[in-house]
């Protein structure tokens, strides 16, 4: 009966979301709201009684929604999108968490909350709602403005930062953490590279080999169970699974295989996410929610003005005009999907009250409601803040805004910088992965002393071979640390050599340090205890044999490993849709001064127009507006030509104001069910046919049998022999047999006319 009642649970969850979503969609809302909604009525706060019988059940699925949540988000992200950003959006995301971070702290000094519960509410206080967002930017039509293009790339890295919070906290409210914030966040980058690394090496191969057996069922199960896999190796480093989901993400969104894997997860997400945000508003109590009111009204208005505050304070200081940056902090408010998730760990580990979590829930609503209203009355907010705002700090600003761009047109760095400068990334990016692979080796050691491995090899001689391995692994990256070293130390001798100091001095002095320092970082990371002093002095013998005798190998294997991800990073596939949107935004600036906006009408899938041509449907002689590009499956047409045909499920960008705008986008979304003709939709079939006498002799050009009456001749037996997709010359004799395909009307009009009793339709 337990399965019964889950599959009781399930049924009431998802029409509950389903029900509640739709409503919240119909009038606008995000159906987030809905599914918030929908737990608190079928919770177990809400009289007279919980319609969910287990509710244990429905919070572990709610934790595997979450990694499906996770990883979707991820998905949307790319490693090579963070440099494809700028640098300036990523300090302003960081800017503006750390502000954010200071006036919540300064609010929790105000209320009597603990550090730790500061920096929760901070944590929840940092995250914009990516979909909300991206929802009202579509709704107001504002996707064509540089602020708002900003305002998404912001609260896509926010994301970022969301995650790196849930870890962070995740790790502080562990029974025992004593670690200090900057080792942890330490911990976290070398764990981060490590995942990173070995998943550029491994991921790409193995999609490309599921793609390849062209079974997308089998593909949705492995990457499913890659997912699950990592989520639970982030959990073993004592990291939350929402990382090890988020990084994995964050590699597909690098292959090209990323848009299969997005279709076949979409239902998935879609599942468990309800599931995951049902489950949070079933821990809602309405009677407590009632009680702390005020809490929640006074959290919402410190996240409506700080939030913008911050952002757009750190947008202005990273050289953005000061009007953008206050149009994109406007968009900026909604909290979202990280800030309950955050809430939830807080409530969970006891650091935040049970009564804050109905705050949490509460506030982000109310900011989800109230940014559409800012967003729609943001031209009177500006000139409000325009006439309030003192001339000095106004002056103050221009000024600063001035000097930014000025240091932005001076020359670049010098030339021993930039030779310099990618090579120290390399060295940082290494260092991490090396650390990452000695410091949760003694993780992977214990899970295989776990399995049975464990069981059938002796503990000592388990510990030898893992260690060996794991020296092999580090010394490709340390050797080519020190390669790097190597090569920096010469740039800087023969840079340096030209203020007269010997340039053998500089490189050897160079050289000294780096080996000081990679022997006290390799002295401090190095688990001791693992094995005996003597251990370690045979295994690093042996290493320094391997080296002797492999340098060479060890150097070919990490210029493929590096190749291997340079080319995953470097697929500039997935530039496609960002260069659109900068075009876009580029255009819409400059048509403002025309008074003319863009925007996109999708082709119905029952349009009466489609299939015909632009110059058919005259769609500027009709409606005052201009074509000026179409996308179809992804693909952009730009300035399609009148023979151009428009089909069901097509993009049309179109320039007009907003009187022409509005009448094509009714004319254009017009759909209505289209006639069809039943014999369209009969199914192919095949038939063979004998040549009787008074056909013989005839060749099939003569006969012209597939124009006459619609079917193919697709072989000919004859005798033993057979003839597969004959030539139009091939001529028939009296007894063969033709094996034809089409449908079973027209096949039935092809006997009759050659048998000389009747003359065909005219084929379509």
């Amino acid at each position: 009966m337990e399965s019964i009642s889950l599959i009781q649970d399930l049924a009431t969850l998802l029409l509950a979301a389903g029900v509640a979503g739709a409503l919240c969609r119909r009038i606008g809302l995000s159906v987030i709201v809905g599914y918030l909604v929908a737990g608190i009525l079928i919770g177990p706060h809400t009289p007279p009684f919980s319609l969910i019988v287990d509710e244990a059940r429905i919070m572990a699925l709610s934790q595997v929604g979450l990694v499906f949540l996770i990883f979707s988000i991820g998905l949307g992200l790319s490693l090579s999108k963070f440099g494809r950003m700028g640098a300036a959006t990523l300090i302003a995301t960081g800017i503006g968490a750390f502000l954010v971070l200071n006036l919540t702290q300064l609010l929790g000094l105000v209320i009597g909350w603990t550090p730790l519960q500061a920096m929760f509410v901070a944590a929840m206080l940092m995250v914009s709602s990516s979909a909300v967002i991206a929802k009202i930017v579509h709704e107001l039509k504002l996707s064509h403005e540089r602020s708002s293009q900003i305002a998404l790339a912001i609260t896509v890295l926010e994301d970022v930062v969301a995650v790196t919070m849930l870890t962070v906290l995740g790790s502080q409210t562990q029974a025992g953490a004593s670690e200090g914030v900057g080792s942890l966040l330490g911990g976290l980058g070398a764990f981060v590279v490590l995942l990173v690394g070995a998943g550029l090496l491994f991921v790409p191969r193995l999609l490309r080999r599921l793609e390849a057996r062209a079974d997308p069922e089998m593909q949705t199960i492995i990457v499913a169970g890659v997912l699950c896999l990592l989520a639970l190796a982030a959990a073993a480093a004592g990291y939350s699974t929402a990382l090890g989901a988020f990084l994995f993400g964050a590699l597909v969104a690098e292959i090209p295989q990323k848009r299969g894997v997005e279709t076949s997860f979409a239902g998935i997400r879609d599942l468990f996410s309800s599931v995951f945000f049902v489950s949070i508003g079933m821990m809602i109590d309405v009677r407590l929610m009632l009680d702390v009111w005020p809490l929640t009204l006074g959290l919402a208005a410190f996240a409506l003005i700080a939030r913008p505050i911050a952002v757009g304070i750190a947008m202005v200081l990273v050289g953005m005009p000061p009007d953008e940056a206050r149009r994109a902090s406007l968009l900026l408010t909604p909290l979202g999907e990280f800030s309950f998730i955050i809430a939830q760990l807080g409530v969970s580990t006891a650091v935040l009250p049970s009564s804050f979590y109905p705050v949490a829930v509460g506030a982000s609503i109310l900011t989800v409601l109230a940014t559409p209203l800012l967003g729609r009355h943001r031209d009177r907010i500006l000139q409000l803040m325009d006439r309030w705002e003192p001339r000095w700090f106004k002056r103050t600003i221009d000024a600063y805004h001035g000097w930014m761009q000025q240091l932005r047109e001076r020359p670049d760095t010098g030339l021993t910088w930039r030779l310099v400068r990618g090579r120290l990334v390399q060295i940082f990016l290494e260092v991490l992965f090396v650390s990452g692979v000695l410091i949760y080796s003694r993780q992977l050691l214990h899970a295989i002393q776990s399995s049975w491995v464990g069981e059938r090899v002796e503990e000592g001689t388990l510990g030898y071979a893992f260690w060996g391995v794991i020296t092999v692994v580090v010394l490709i990256p340390l050797l080519a640390i020190w390669r790097n070293c190597a090569t920096v130390a010469m740039i800087l001798g023969e840079s340096i050599e030209r203020r007269r100091l010997p340039r053998a001095l500089v490189e050897r002095s160079v050289k000294a340090f780096a080996l000081l320092l990679m022997g006290y970082w390799l002295y401090a990371i190095v688990p001791h205890d693992a094995l005996p002093r003597w251990g370690w002095l045979v295994v690093a013998g042996i290493a320094a044999v391997f080296v002797g005798v492999f340098s060479r190998r060890l150097v070919y294997w990490h210029s493929e490993w590096q190749s291997s991800m340079r080319e995953v990073l470097a697929d500039n596939r997935g530039n496609i849709d960002e260069n659109r949107a900068l075009a876009r935004a580029t255009l819409g600036e400059s048509l403002s001064e025309w008074n003319l906006n863009l925007s996109e009408v999708v082709v119905p899938d029952t349009a009466t127009y489609a299939g015909q041509t632009l110059a058919e449907l005259s769609i500027p002689a009709r409606t005052g507006c201009s074509v000026v590009e179409i996308e179809r499956n992804g693909y952009p047409i730009p300035s399609p030509g009148p023979g151009l045909a428009v089909f069901a499920g097509d993009k049309l960008l179109l320039l007009g104001d907003a009187a022409q705008l509005a009448s094509a986008s009714k004319v254009l979304s017009a759909a209505q069910p289209r006639p069809h003709d039943a014999e369209g939709f009969e199914a192919a079939i095949l038939e063979t046919c004998r040549v009787s006498a008074h056909r013989a002799g005839q060749t099939l050009a003569e006969l012209n049998i597939a124009r006459r009456t619609g079917v193919r001749v697709v072989g000919i037996q004859r005798g033993e022999q057979r003839i597969l997709n004959p030539t139009a010359q091939e001529r028939l004799e009296e007894g063969d047999g033709l094996l034809v395909i089409g449908t079973l009307t027209k096949i039935r009009e092809f006997r009759r006319w050659f048998a000389g009793t009747g003359e065909p339709r005219a084929a379509a």
